[in-house]
C-alpha cells in the first residue's frame, strides 16, 4: 500500500479507535458540534478550492475536493475529545485549541505534503493557524447555543408532565 494511501486510512480510522474511550454521553453531546464545524469546514473547502488556497490528493476517496479521511476521522474526533476534556473552562478549551491548532498547521500539514496527500498553495500555514482558531472560538459558543436550548427543553418537558 502506498504511503498516501496509509496515511488517509489511518487519519480516519485511528481517531475512530479512541471512540470507546470518550464514553456514549459526552459523544452524543458534542456529535452535533463536531458535525457543524464538519459542513462549515466543508464549505470553507469549496472555497478553497475555488480560489486556489490548497490542493486536496485524497488517496482514499479521488475526485473528492474534501479530505473527506481527515474530516470524519482526525477532525470529527478529536473536535469531540477536546469539548470532552475542556468544556466549561473557555481558557482551557481555547489554549487546548491553541496548541492542537499549532500543531497541526505548522506540523502535521507538513507531514500530509511530505506525503502527497495535501498542500498550501495560495495559503500559508500561519493563515489556516489563525482560521482554525477562530472557528474553535465559534464552535465554543456553539455548544453553549445547543446546551441551552436543550436545557429549555428538558425544564419546559418537566413544566408539562
Amino acid at each position: 500500500m502506498q504511503a498516501r494511501k496509509r496515511l488517509s486510512l489511518l487519519t480516519l480510522v485511528l481517531p475512530w479507535v479512541t471512540v470507546p474511550f470518550i464514553r456514549k454521553n459526552p459523544f452524543i453531546r458534542f456529535l452535533p458540534t463536531a458535525t457543524f464545524i464538519g459542513y462549515i469546514f466543508a464549505l470553507f473547502s469549496e472555497v478553497a478550492k475555488k480560489k486556489k488556497l490548497w490542493k486536496v490528493k485524497n488517496a482514499l476517496f479521488k475526485g473528492y475536493t474534501l479530505d473527506v479521511s481527515y474530516l470524519y476521522g482526525l477532525y470529527l474526533i478529536t473536535t469531540i475529545w477536546i469539548f470532552k476534556l475542556t468544556y466549561r473552562s473557555f481558557l482551557k478549551y481555547l489554549i487546548t485549541n491553541i496548541i492542537a491548532d499549532y500543531f497541526f498547521s505548522f506540523h502535521i500539514v507538513r507531514i500530509f505534503e511530505k506525503i502527497g496527500t495535501f498542500e498550501f498553495k495560495k495559503m500559508r500555514h500561519k493563515h489556516f493557524f489563525f482560521i482554525s482558531i477562530l472557528l474553535s472560538v465559534v464552535i465554543y459558543f456553539y455548544q453553549r447555543i445547543i446546551e441551552k436550548v436543550i436545557f429549555l427543553e428538558k425544564l419546559e418537558d418537566s413544566d408539562i408532565t
